[in-house]
């Protein structure tokens, strides 16, 4: 018959040394025992509500808790924690169908439990115990911990905890006493070493932070009191040093952040906000109804905003408090009803403040293009967490934005949010047809950003016959890919003008723009717009229901066979796709859009 050692492991901490002398320890005095590791590899973490609640908090102590039960009760065999190190034979130990140890707690310890059958009556009723539980109960850890669930269960066979004699139970359980298997103490204060000494649990608890690992350490040495004192000593001493660094240090902090200030005050900023103060008061010379402050520094905002809106002033960033008083004051001069911030730049947060403290009467508004997945580009999360604040204390009225689940999610949360479809008009037209390959363009703001999917694409043009790529921005790992991928490759690897880059697309048979993440991206209807198909991701709302969206919308967008059967099948109806533009969406979209914008404007 097969005999097993368990042990468990899971996290993506690197396996420690302690555990590696402890496994050579089990290989010398059980060389005829199979060594099984159990962690996320062979575990079902969907197997039952424990299992799975624990792995998702990173409670790895009680995973090992559950998968020693699950182990013993379907191979038998003996189940060691990494620390319990094996120091002498202990073949004389098997004679009992269990055997389990006593600590220095007096309860039953589980860092070395045998059963010399599967199904075992301890391993059966623990196993089905985690398996009762409804969920993993962080706040309840203590309710959970393995050795008060066995206890419960050993209760019924006449357990006597603490107790120094070896304990036979119903069902040939034997509880061996303290010496035996765990002679250390928690805290070293308290060890019992005898001649029956067989196994060392070292508590070595691996698993819990470097922290509390030291201070546990710190303990065992020096004993809890004088290390209380110790840590309360070390507490006060790190917080004077701190202090003292912040008042000597201080003047320091203040000098570099002038001169990173001042190293972005230059002639072009200076220009930049010169030229807002000079819109702000030629656009509201003839009208007091409304302005958009947009980035022109931002091409997708403002190739956007320019389609939406009239009586537009372009801003940048504002680094300084006396520019956003300047621009706040123009405003406020000028008498307009209403100010409309498209996206939001860096100090525009204290420009609203400024002009809700000068004047609350005035309305405040934003319109964001972007969505949750921006909270892995930092600059733009934390301009839209500041929008939202602001929404929050009621300084901006309104929350315009683009995408509509956008809009449904913030409704939900009490914030008067309004949907803008974006919309497209342009007098460029479609290039001549032209003799020779399939010209395929791929354009993006970077090549970089995971969520314009540039290699997923990339890919799926290497499968096409006879295709030339032209994609902007290129840059080395784009070039290195189409190279490996025997792909005939031509673009410019900087990003281009809007109407330039219309002209680019008009004459490709094709264009790609299969992203990740988007709200209403304007360039699937810039190329329409001029004629050519364009195949896109499943995530905006223009071609939802409507016919066209089964020759356009891939549904898997990181499959590049996905995305060549696509293509393949837009090329093939190319006059169809154009003609279903025209008739299901162009008229249609600007009208909603046109509409949506004169909601907007009257809320």
């Amino acid at each position: 018959m097969k005999k097993y050692i368990h042990y468990c492991w899971f996290g993506d901490k690197p396996f420690p040394k302690m555990g590696e002398k402890c496994l050579k320890s089990w290989k010398k005095y059980l060389p005829d025992f199979e060594i099984i590791k159990w962690s996320e590899e062979n575990i079902d973490l969907e197997e039952c509500p424990f299992i799975k609640g624990a792995y998702e908090n990173k409670k790895w102590a009680f995973m090992a808790d559950y998968a020693r039960a699950k182990a013993l009760k379907e191979y038998g065999g003996i189940y060691f924690d990494t620390d319990m190190e094996v120091t002498k034979d202990i073949s004389h130990l098997f004679e009992h169908a269990t055997f389990l140890g006593i600590e220095d707690s007096g309860a039953v310890a589980v860092g070395a439990w045998y059963e010399s059958e599967p199904n075992s009556i301890l391993s059966t009723k623990l196993l089905e115990k985690y398996r009762s539980f409804a969920s993993f109960e962080p706040d309840k850890l203590s309710e959970l911990a393995v050795p008060k669930l066995l206890s419960a269960i050993l209760e019924e066979y006449g357990v006597v905890y603490g107790s120094s004699k070896i304990q036979v139970l119903e069902h040939d359980i034997c509880i061996y006493p303290r010496e035996y298997f765990y002679p250390y103490s928690y805290n070293r204060d308290n060890n019992i070493f005898t001649d029956n000494t067989c196994m060392v649990h070292y508590y070595d608890a691996s698993w819990v932070p470097f922290k509390e690992r030291m201070e546990m350490q710190m303990v065992r040495k020096l004993g809890k009191r004088n290390t209380i004192k110790a840590l309360v000593l070390y507490r006060k001493t790190k917080h004077y040093v701190r202090q003292t660094g912040k008042v000597v240090l201080f003047p320091l902090v203040l000098y570099k952040r002038q001169k990173r200030k001042n190293a972005r005050i230059d002639e072009a900023y200076l220009n930049n906000k010169q030229t807002t103060i000079d819109l702000i008061q030629s656009v509201t010379q003839n009208q007091k109804d409304y302005i958009v402050f947009y980035n022109k520094d931002w091409m997708g905002v403002s190739n956007a905003t320019k389609e939406l809106f009239e009586n537009l002033v372009t801003c940048t960033e504002l680094f300084r408090k006396q520019d956003v008083k300047q621009v706040g004051n123009a405003i406020i001069e000028s008498g307009v009803s209403q100010v409309i911030f498209s996206s939001f730049a860096e100090g525009w947060k204290s420009l609203v403040l400024y002009l809700h403290k000068q004047n609350p009467e005035l309305v405040i508004k934003t319109f964001w293009h972007g969505n949750h997945s921006q909270i892995l580009d930092i600059y733009g999360w934390r301009r839209n967490q500041e929008m939202i604040d602001l929404h929050r204390k009621g300084i901006i009225k309104v929350f315009g934005t683009c995408k509509q689940s956008i809009m449904d999610f913030y409704k939900e949360q009490g914030i008067k949010a309004c949907f803008i479809t974006n919309k497209v008009d342009t007098k460029i037209k479609k290039a001549e047809t032209k003799k020779g390959p399939t010209t395929v363009g791929l354009y993006a703001a970077t090549c970089y950003d995971w969520r314009k999917n540039t290699f997923a694409q990339i890919a799926a043009i290497s499968l096409l016959d006879n295709v030339v790529l032209d994609l902007v921005p290129l840059n080395s790992e784009v070039k290195d890919f189409a190279e490996s991928l025997n792909i005939t490759l031509t673009g410019l690897d900087k990003p281009l003008p809007r109407e330039e880059l219309m002209k680019r697309m008009a004459q490709n048979d094709v264009n790609l723009y299969v992203t990740f993440s988007e709200c209403a991206p304007m360039l699937p209807l810039e190329s329409l717009e001029v004629g050519v198909p364009c195949i896109t991701g499943n995530n905006h709302h223009y071609f939802k229901g409507k016919e066209i969206e089964s020759y356009l919308v891939v549904d898997n967008e990181e499959s590049p066979v996905a995305i060549k059967d696509k293509i393949q099948k837009c090329l093939k109806n190319k006059d169809k796709i154009i003609e279903l533009y025209q008739k299901e969406i162009k008229k249609q979209n600007k009208k909603e859009s046109q509409k949506n914008v004169k909601q907007f404007l009257e809320m």
